[in-house]
């Protein structure tokens, strides 16, 4: 009864917010072969403030799709604000699992492509004691939106209790992360720290939502691949 309901009320969200966007943009034919695609005329709104109505319209819609995945995260906490210069985002996590298999988990780089659903390639390009400098390249998606990124960046390692990175290159002018990791009772406690300032492209795109969403399903994934680490630890002992 309850999945019903909650069917139909995303239903009613997706007609309110599809209508209201049908009405607002009036699409002319054939294609612009300048422009490479249908002709798009927003009426009284300007081109630019056009389409960050959409984007928000957008994320309208996926907020309605995300509130139940939210229930169910390992996510205990977390605050996304905007800020001057771009969001500070900052999560506490619980993980079932020792503190050694979190932060090897956090820390495997080179095959974090095969559980974080946003990445495609993910690889080491340069590795010392406790430095290493790690290539991303990746998708972020919430609900209709899309946004491509690559980054590389210096990662800082004091195991097992933190690590530390810096973006040197990407689509963000600027990027910083920190995680603390703590024993708790019956596992782990992460404590996340992230800093970023938009590039051009992804200022009209992200949104404080956007960005809740995106760390959400990239950490509920991570600490789903340490669970099953652990398990199968386990299991062959």
């Amino acid at each position: 009864m309850e999945a019903e309901k909650n069917d139909s009320r995303r239903s009613r969200i997706d007609a309110r917010v599809s209508g209201s966007v049908w009405r607002a943009m009036r699409i002319s034919w054939p294609l612009n072969p300048v422009e490479g695609g249908a002709q798009v005329r927003a009426g009284r709104l300007g081109s630019y403030e056009f389409f960050h109505w959409l984007s928000a319209a957008l994320v309208v819609l996926a907020l309605g799709r995300a509130s139940a995945a939210a229930a169910e995260s390992a996510v205990s906490s977390i605050e996304v604000r905007q800020t001057v210069a771009g969001y500070v985002a900052d999560l506490v996590m619980h993980a079932p699992v020792p503190r050694d298999v979190a932060f090897n988990v956090l820390v495997d780089f080179e095959h974090m492509a095969s559980w974080v659903p946003n990445l495609r390639e993910s690889r080491v390009v340069e590795r010392s004691a406790n430095r290493l400098t790690v290539e991303q390249l990746g998708v972020a998606r919430f609900g209709a939106l899309a946004l491509p990124f690559t980054t590389v960046r210096e990662v800082k390692i004091a195991a097992p209790d933190s690590i530390h990175a810096t973006q040197v290159k990407g689509s963000m002018k600027r990027l910083e992360s920190r995680m603390r990791l703590a024993v708790e009772a019956a596992g782990t406690r992460l404590d996340y720290h992230i800093e970023m300032t938009p590039g051009i492209a992804s200022a009209v795109v992200l949104s404080a939502s956007f960005l809740e969403h995106e760390l959400r399903e990239q950490f509920d994934a991570i600490i789903a691949e340490m669970v099953r680490r652990n398990g199968a630890a386990a299991a062959e002992r």
